[in-house]
């Protein structure tokens, strides 16, 4: 009997053995997204933990230091950057990856910086992130990445919108209410392209989507 497709033959994916590391701390916001993922990584072999935000990881991390873990960057309250720095303060030698739904080279370098061994873009399933974990410290930051400057002002707002919209499950009057702008005006800001620097180098092959959201949840 073959496994479904998120769990596939241990012969094919990376497993316990292949990461070398016996267990791991999954913290994201959303409860559905980390227990799926924590299924995946225990048919895989490893003891997984999961935690909801800064604090409920930091507890648990404190009773439980795992060999690895993987962050969401934002989460309400304390950030992932926050938590990455904590954790290693707690076990050193702790591997730890990134996740951000907002793909972003900036981020990407922080995190780096910070201690993380790579940084990876939502979606990513287990097989993505115990592979980046065996990658150890070949992080996916862009060739001459550490020359990036700071985000422009225009690109934080554009992903702040967007992460507060996501917040409010593309309710879009809700969003306005929340970043304290009329309707209409969230609605031009969300039709238009995400903004380039222009001092980035390669950012076109980074930033190139276009908004689009359809509709509205009363």
């Amino acid at each position: 009997m073959s496994l479904p497709p998120d769990y596939p033959d241990p012969s094919e994916a990376c497993t316990a053995d292949t990461v070398g590391a016996k267990s791991i701390l999954l913290v994201d916001d959303t409860e559905v997204l980390r227990e799926r993922l924590a299924m995946a990584m225990r048919s895989r072999g490893l003891e997984a933990l999961t935690a909801g935000n800064y604090e409920e990881a930091v507890s648990i991390f404190q009773r439980n230091p795992c060999d690895l873990a993987v962050l969401d960057l934002r989460m309400p309250g304390r950030s992932g950057l926050d938590l990455l720095r904590r954790l290693l303060q707690i076990k050193p030698d702790c591997r730890i990856i990134m996740l951000s739904g907002f793909g972003s080279i900036p981020a990407s370098i922080d995190a780096v910086r910070a201690g993380a061994v790579n940084f990876l873009s939502k979606p990513a399933d287990a097989d993505d992130i115990l592979s980046a974990f065996v990658r150890g410290d070949e992080p996916i930051v862009p060739e001459g990445g550490l020359a990036f400057p700071a985000p422009s002002l225009a690109r934080n707002e554009w992903e702040h919108i967007h992460r507060v919209l996501a917040d409010c499950n593309n309710n879009i009057s809700e969003a306005a209410r929340r970043l304290g702008i009329h309707r209409r005006s969230l609605q031009r800001k969300l039709r238009k392209r995400a903004p380039i620097d222009p001092k980035t180098p390669g950012a076109e092959d980074f930033f190139d989507g276009e908004a689009e959201f359809e509709g509205d949840e009363e």
